[in-house]
């Protein structure tokens, strides 16, 4: 009887440790799966907002519409190819980028804290950044276009 006991103590002992041993590599698992998503989630925002601003360049009145006559100093006519006032329907797009750049930063944000509950797990810095690069161009919108936009 003392050795039926002695094995099924061994048994059990090396049960348990095959279970912590699976559980703390779900775990690894979803922290780098968790990591990727933020990651992802902070790159996508950075790209949004540099077409943001590409949108904005482009929109702006006073330039020369035209990347040729620009490049080569060109001038057809008797004035260059000048926008005389803002191109409204790109200063929307723009908007609509940034508050889809907007939800997914604090989407990231959200992610990021829920998973830094456990120890070991690290704030990602990319994504408060852009964030708040976010918010920062977001009221400098709502300030110069509001009337465009609403």
């Amino acid at each position: 009887m003392g050795f039926d006991d002695l094995d099924y103590d061994k048994i059990t002992e090396i049960l348990k440790k095959r279970d912590e041993e699976e559980r703390l590599a779900e775990l690894k698992k979803k922290r780098r799966l968790r990591g990727s998503l933020v990651t992802i989630l902070s790159l996508i925002p950075w790209l949004i907002m540099i077409a943001v601003w590409v949108l904005i360049d482009i929109a702006s009145p006073g330039r020369e519409m035209t990347f040729i006559t620009s490049f080569f100093n060109v001038q057809f006519g008797a004035e260059p190819l000048a926008r005389p006032a803002w191109n409204y329907p790109l200063i929307y797009i723009a908007y609509v980028l940034m508050l889809v750049s907007l939800g997914l930063c604090l989407i990231a944000i959200t992610i990021n804290i829920l998973g830094k509950r456990r120890e070991g797990e690290k704030m990602k810095k990319s994504v408060f950044i852009i964030g708040g690069i976010t918010i920062v161009a977001f009221v400098f919108f709502i300030i110069n276009f509001w009337t465009v936009i609403f």
